[in-house]
């Protein structure tokens, strides 16, 4: 796939894996990723420095829509990129900005965001940031992020969780 795709399109296409990693004290930790990979050391989080997870498994493939209505107590931020390097950029100087705050004497809890990349099932390059608290009106949210065309990224689709019959409700800026 190419770079061009359209917002819609990407929204239909894109696919998130969520993964379940399995540490040596039995106790495990879900991730989402961009690509399912059967190595568990080659989990791309950053700010991960916990022990190596023994094994992985593939616990879903979910477009964006579907992937709010899987959560219960969590959002997720899809990055789209135009190449590795942009989107690597864009990481380190999350690295960078988290790093200031430690040195003047702020604190970070790093369990509250997990910050996982790749190259997404459509080829262009995607960071994923879950979030552990509802982000819309006490509901779960997807909300992708297009850096493409502008590197400081733009919202262009939100999907919002609800109750019952109104799940997945979701909203395109394509200004």
């Amino acid at each position: 796939m190419t770079n061009d795709l359209d917002i819609k399109s990407l929204v239909t296409e894109l696919t998130v894996v969520r993964v379940r990693y399995e540490l040596p004290d039995t106790s495990a930790f879900i991730r989402y990723q961009p690509r399912y990979d059967e190595d568990p050391n080659t989990l791309k989080v950053h700010h991960y420095d916990g022990e190596i997870p023994l094994s992985c498994t593939n616990t879903g493939r979910f477009t964006l829509k579907e992937l709010v209505n899987e959560m219960r107590y969590a959002y997720v931020l899809v990055h789209l990129f135009p190449n590795e390097s942009a989107m690597n950029f864009y990481l380190s100087g999350l690295d960078n900005g988290l790093a200031q705050l430690e040195f003047i004497g702020g604190s970070y809890d790093f369990n509250r965001l997990w910050i996982s990349s790749g190259i997404s099932n459509v080829g262009i390059p995607m960071a994923i940031f879950l979030g552990k608290r509802h982000a819309v009106n006490g509901q779960p949210s997807v909300s992708l992020v297009d850096h493409r065309d502008d590197s400081a990224g733009k919202l262009v689709y939100r999907a919002i969780g609800g109750a019952g019959d109104h799940v997945g409700e979701d909203f395109y800026n394509q200004d």
